[in-house]
């Protein structure tokens, strides 16, 4: 069995984020007698998904429905499915998010493009507000 202590320094999770994994619903600890936390020995790698899908940019909320196929043992098709659904969910609002900040890129170039070209010119003294 594992204190939280112990789980925070096997993960590198901040006891913190231990304690929100757990009120979020993505990781069980149980109770001593005392109240404090422990973990199976499981809980390491089940912890080092978690952080893997968070530093992939996965939220609790998007995380929290294949929750269960992370831990161990659990069937390799079942997780690829699920896994597989959950990453090209993610993939497809990273790259609406990379056309919308594209665009913005498009608009802020053609302005500071606009800018030096009256700048140039010998247009206004004070450029035009954005």
């Amino acid at each position: 069995m594992l204190s939280i202590g112990e789980l925070s320094r096997q993960t590198g999770a901040s006891v913190r984020s231990l304690r929100h994994y757990e009120q979020c619903g993505l990781l069980a600890a149980k109770r001593r007698e005392n109240g404090y936390r422990y973990f199976e020995p499981g809980a390491v790698e089940f912890v080092q998904r978690i952080r893997i899908l968070l530093r992939n940019g996965f939220t609790v909320e998007e995380i929290r429905p294949v929750v269960s196929m992370l831990a161990p043992q659990p069937s390799l098709r079942e997780v690829c499915a699920d896994v597989i659904a959950l990453y090209g969910s993610k993939i497809g609002e990273l790259d609406e998010r990379i056309a919308a900040l594209q665009a913005i890129r498009t608009s802020a170039f053609e302005r500071l493009a606009f800018l030096e070209e009256q700048r140039r010119l010998g247009g206004p003294a004070e450029p035009p507000r954005p």
